[in-house]
């Protein structure tokens, strides 16, 4: 991958990480929702993953390359921190569903990432 088109890719999925940042703050009942919860709380963890995401997403949309790919591997790894913390978690299917979808992103930053290199 050329360093224009990798330092693409990377801002790529910072503005995918931004949109569903956005969807958070907007929406957060989608995680109670699609967790099978009643619990408010659970409201609250998504309005606290948009805050989170759009400052990331930040440095990695408007930041220099090296800012940017710095940004995309910090993501990476609170990706794979959000499926390990919320497998403990929570229960049965949700457990199945938190897991694969932030492992998920974590797998697909990841692999931008090496070829970003």
């Amino acid at each position: 991958m050329t360093s224009s088109s990798s330092t693409t890719a990377v801002r790529v999925m910072s503005l995918a990480t931004a949109g569903y940042a956005a969807y958070c703050l907007v929406k957060p009942e989608h995680l109670r929702k699609a967790l099978g919860s009643d619990d408010p709380m659970w409201d609250t963890v998504a309005r606290v993953f948009g805050v989170r995401d759009l400052a990331i997403s930040a440095v990695g949309v408007l930041g220099s390359p090296t800012a940017a790919r710095a940004s995309l591997a910090i993501r990476t790894a609170i990706d794979f921190g959000d499926a390990a913390l919320l497998g403990l978690t929570v229960d049965g299917e949700a457990s199945t569903k938190a897991v694969a979808t932030a492992g998920g992103w974590g797998l697909l930053n990841l692999g931008v990432l090496r070829r970003s290199r």
